[in-house]
């Protein structure tokens, strides 16, 4: 029983030795460490197209980056996601967000995201493009920072514009109205033209417009308008107190001729061109101014009668006719009044 005692008291349990206790830590680092070590992934990470490896035992893509102090701005984008599980070999690549504004309908739309194409760019902000429509960019060009992209709206529209035709005008004579007096027969109507045109539209204001055709869509009816032809008489005192009565007075060069060879050519016969003996009170007219036989007082000469003419005597001008050179000499060239006698 005593040799049994002193053999326990001697002896001493594994753990109760030092020796055991710095194995035993020893062992559970290096566990640890296998486990870290097991834990640990390679991922290429790219940013903006610089590439680089990554070793991390961060379980997300998030953690990751964070851990690895690759910061993530709005507007960057991230592939896989930032909850991405980390795997081994995986690629994680990083656009970083341009800001950009986007002027359309009026407003400036602000934007921010990796540089991608026009096209795509407008897609994520919902902007759609009408078939017409133009942007200050090709599609497939990409944006970058403090881009100004301008969309311009195009709309093409058909309009019609109705407007009025006005009426002809007619002329009839009308013998119970005096000369110079009109009175309107039929006032007549305005038509309606309609013409159509195809304008287009940029940002709402109108930059083309041009006419495709056009059509009648009520026809003008003509205004007939009579003009009097009836003479219109008056009276005024001429020479020595004596009253005419006329229906028009014209102011014309008046000149005087003698119907024989020395004022009229070899040819002389002495009579006029309506067959009349040509004589004091004879006048030579234009009968595009003064129709032949007709009754006229010339101031200066008195009483005549339209009943000849000259190939000289054109327009505003009259010769008068006087028995003697001399007295047609003595005449010479004047302007006066000539007046057109009342039948």
């Amino acid at each position: 029983m005593q040799t049994q005692k002193s053999w326990a008291k001697g002896w001493r349990l594994p753990f109760q030795s030092s020796t055991y206790w710095v194995n035993f830590l020893a062992g559970l680092a290096f566990f640890v460490l296998l486990i870290y070590a097991w834990q640990l992934q390679t991922v290429t990470v790219t940013v903006d197209g610089a590439q680089f490896k990554l070793t991390t035992a961060a379980p997300t893509v998030e953690t990751a980056l964070a851990k690895a102090g690759i910061l993530v701005n709005p507007g960057d984008e991230v592939s896989p996601g930032l909850g991405a599980r980390v795997r081994e070999g995986m690629s994680i690549v990083i656009q970083r967000g341009v800001k950009f504004v986007i002027d359309v309908d009026g407003q400036v739309v602000e934007a921010l995201m990796p540089p991608v194409t026009v096209a795509a760019a407008l897609q994520r902000v919902g902007i759609s493009l009408g078939t017409a429509d133009r942007l200050s960019l090709p599609a497939d060009a990409q944006v970058w920072e403090g881009l100004r992209l301008k969309v311009t709206r195009v709309n093409t529209e058909r309009l019609t514009i109705e407007t009025k035709i006005t009426p002809p005008v007619t002329y009839i004579n009308d013998a119970n109205l005096d000369k110079g007096k009109q009175r309107v027969v039929n006032q007549g109507e305005a038509g309606v033209l309609a013409r159509e045109y195809t304008v287009v539209y940029e940002d709402g204001k109108e930059v083309d417009r041009q006419l495709v055709g056009e059509r009648v869509v009520k026809p003008a009816v003509k205004k007939v308008i009579a003009r009097g032809t009836r003479p219109v008489v008056r009276t005024t005192t001429v020479a020595r107190g004596q009253t005419i009565r006329y229906t028009d007075v014209l102011v014309m060069e008046a000149t005087a001729y003698e119907p024989g060879p020395q004022s009229c050519g070899i040819y002389a016969d002495g009579y006029t061109y309506t067959g009349k003996r040509a004589t004091y009170g004879i006048a030579a007219v234009d009968p595009k101014v003064i129709p032949l036989g007709t009754k006229l007082y010339v101031e200066g000469y008195g009483f005549a009668a339209a009943e000849d003419i000259g190939s000289a005597i054109k327009g505003n001008r009259i010769d008068v006719c006087y028995d003697t050179v001399r007295e047609a000499l003595l005449w010479g060239r004047k302007r006066g009044k000539v007046y057109i006698l009342a039948p």
